[in-house]
């Protein structure tokens, strides 16, 4: 029996799900990250460093995908192309 195979992108010019997951992950990670940051709870000593190395690996994977879906959707030629390819300072 042959089992489908799951990817997030196929690969295809326009396909936005590696944005739409990323985004996701940044909405869920980025506030919880910023807000423990800046006002901890007096209880929080403990599970407080954990949580933000946690909600920091959550932010650092949410970026990848919204770089990888960028990648994905932009054209050939394009500034956001050349960006990210890699290929910034050539024609």
């Amino acid at each position: 029996m042959k089992w489908p195979t799951w990817s997030i992108a196929s690969g295809e010019p326009g396909d936005f799900l590696p944005i739409f997951i990323g985004c996701i992950i940044l909405f869920m990670s980025v506030p919880a990250f910023v807000l423990l940051l800046v006002m901890p709870d007096r209880n929080s000593g403990v599970i407080g460093i954990p949580l933000l190395v946690w909600l920091g690996i959550g932010i650092i994977i949410g970026v990848i995908f919204v770089i990888h879906g960028l990648r994905i959707c932009s054209f050939p030629g394009s500034w956001l192309y050349r960006i990210t390819h890699g290929r910034i300072f050539t024609k």
